[in-house]
């Protein structure tokens, strides 16, 4: 069963109302029309069976059927301190954090970060990509993306054990990450890796510095890594959690 993602606002006791773009989705992209049923989620933990009950050109209304706990979620707060990099590589780093379990995203500038402040059209499309990241892997809500802030004040913001590889640390990520508990911080740093001044900064905050192997990874494979080996570290692949929702097809 398709998902949506839509505003607390547009739930009105047993009645959903749907943005114009969800109505050309639901008409020209998937063909659906009256009687159809689709999963509305809140963004707030809530899901919605909803029956669709009118379909126009740019608007279109649905019917509440019943509401559950949604789930999809990991087990605690992960936060992913990313440094800006460029556009296709950072929109990559959000479509996967999403389907990884990152509940915030932290843009960075940092010392070495190519890119800074994004414009308007760009952040309006990493938004629709974490939605669309979100809807398609079953998330029960909407991970945050941050406004950028300075690398010093990511560290001042962190929670929980903190850990940013380095290509000079010496302790491999799963000997950090043994008997770890939530929240997480994780910092990942741009293309040119992090000034050394940086590391000695993120070390004297508590953060620690952490290998992720032998080999240099880009920032985007050290990003998709150091969430992989923190999700498994936290047991988040240790259970399946079944949902009628997912089709047979996979992605």
């Amino acid at each position: 069963m398709h998902r949506f993602f839509t505003s607390p606002e547009l739930i009105d006791s047993d009645r959903v109302h749907f943005t114009p773009e969800q109505a050309r989705q639901f008409r020209s992209v998937l063909r659906m029309g009256k009687g159809d049923e689709v999963l509305v989620l809140d963004g707030e933990g809530v899901c919605y069976h909803v029956q669709l009950q009118y379909l126009g050109r740019t608007e279109a209304q649905g019917r509440i059927l019943s509401s559950s706990r949604a789930g999809g979620e990991p087990g605690g707060e992960l936060r992913l301190c990313q440094a800006l990099t460029r556009g296709e590589r950072f929109e990559w780093i959000l479509q996967k954090g999403v389907e990884l379990g990152v509940t915030l995203f932290q843009p960075m500038l940092t010392t070495r970060t190519l890119r800074r402040q994004p414009g308007a059209s760009k952040w309006i499309r990493w938004r629709r990509i974490i939605q669309e990241a979100a809807e398609q892997c079953g998330r029960g809500r909407l991970p945050v993306l941050a406004e950028p802030i300075t690398f010093e004040q990511a560290l001042a913001e962190k929670k929980g054990l903190s850990l940013i590889p380095t290509v000079t640390a010496l302790k491999p990520v799963r000997e950090a990450l043994q008997n770890a508990s939530w929240p997480l911080t994780l910092f990942v740093g741009p293309e040119g890796g992090f000034d050394p001044h940086e590391v000695d900064m993120a070390r004297n905050a508590g953060a620690h510095p952490v290998s992720l192997g032998a080999r240099t990874l880009r920032t985007e494979t050290a990003a998709i890594a150091l969430l992989i080996l923190s999700a498994a570290a936290m047991g988040e692949f240790d259970h399946a959690a079944p949902r009628a929702d997912i089709q047979s097809e996979v992605t």
